[in-house]
């Protein structure tokens, strides 16, 4: 399977009124062609920045990287002007928010809001735009009058849809999909879910998708990752995290979602916090939070270990296959 996206050793930060904030500390996973690639953890993890960072946003928001490559197809992302920007983001590469409403604007329909898009990305007249934007709507199971809608007047599933048409509609290679189950209601979430695989199958793109609902990741994603205080910690396909968790984070995360369900209502936690930002913590960052942790943990930073194509940041992790 041939690697799209590889990201490496990335690591920033942004600057506040309070001290410097370390968002990622030397992050690295790749994504393969047409694979539904999983970044999961919890709130402030990095999951954001990182994807805002390989699309080149997070600049906007005062966030700096410190090192660290980003490669899509074989180009440095990083190095990209505003005139390849402009072509990569949208069209070689789509995101789906979190919220769609900051990302459509109010005073527009749905229809000039996705006719506008294919018009940035495509030579297109309005009326070919048109067409293709009500193609691509049926493809996202949008109604044609939905889309003579304005943003308030649509459901958040309905909203949901209209931003995924507009990521799909230059044919992306890669869609960036940033927690977009949250908003919406179990039922809805299903059928989401099932729709995004259903485009992904059609159009043969790779999706990243960002999440801290374990339930959601296992149902659609090919292969997980783990982040944990701006690193990912560990990083298998979504049998072998799910069967054979290794890191300690990884396996009380999956306790806290009860996917078994093999008692029902009952919800494990994760005593603690994760560490402060303003202040990198020395050795291993969940080492506070840790049942294993070991003096080594606090001393010095795990490295990355792969067997069986799965990767975890650990030191417990390697004491324990020392053994075997």
């Amino acid at each position: 399977m041939n690697r799209l996206l590889w990201v490496e050793d990335l690591s920033g930060h942004i600057d506040t009124p309070k001290g410097r904030l370390h968002i990622l500390n030397g992050v690295s996973f790749c994504v393969h062609e047409n694979e539904c690639f999983g970044i999961i953890g919890e709130s402030g993890s990095g999951k954001t920045m990182t994807a805002l960072s390989v699309l080149r946003y997070a600049e906007r928001l005062g966030f700096q990287i410190d090192a660290g490559a980003i490669v899509f197809e074989g180009e440095d992302v990083l190095g990209f002007n505003k005139r390849r920007l402009l072509h990569y983001n949208g069209g070689r590469v789509a995101v789906i928010p979190q919220d769609p409403m900051t990302s459509l604007d109010p005073l527009f329909t749905a229809e000039s809001q996705l006719v506008e898009t294919l018009r940035t990305h495509k030579k297109l007249t309005v009326k070919q735009a048109k067409a293709q934007a009500y193609a691509i709507a049926e493809k996202m199971r949008i109604a044609p009058e939905k889309l003579k809608c304005y943003p308030f007047q649509l459901s958040g599933g309905m909203l949901q849809r209209i931003v995924g048409a507009a990521a799909i509609a230059c044919h992306p290679k890669m869609i960036i999909a940033d927690e977009p189950t949250t908003a919406l209601d179990v039922t809805v979430q299903l059928q989401y879910l099932k729709l995004l695989r259903d485009i992904q199958d059609e159009y043969g793109a790779a999706i990243v998708f960002i999440s801290h609902d374990m339930h959601a990741v296992s149902m659609i994603c090919d292969r997980i990752a783990v982040m944990y205080a701006g690193r990912i910690v560990e990083c298998a396909s979504k049998n072998g995290l799910l069967r054979n968790p290794r890191h300690p984070y990884t396996r009380a995360l999956i306790r806290s979602a009860n996917l078994s369900g093999e008692v029902r209502g009952k919800y494990d936690t994760i005593d603690g916090v994760p560490p402060d930002p303003l202040a990198k913590p020395v050795g291993c960052s969940f080492a506070d939070r840790c049942p294993h942790s070991m003096p080594r943990c606090f001393a010095e930073t795990p490295p990355k270990t792969t067997r069986d194509d799965h990767e975890v940041c650990c030191w417990a992790c390697q004491k324990d296959e020392s053994k075997t």
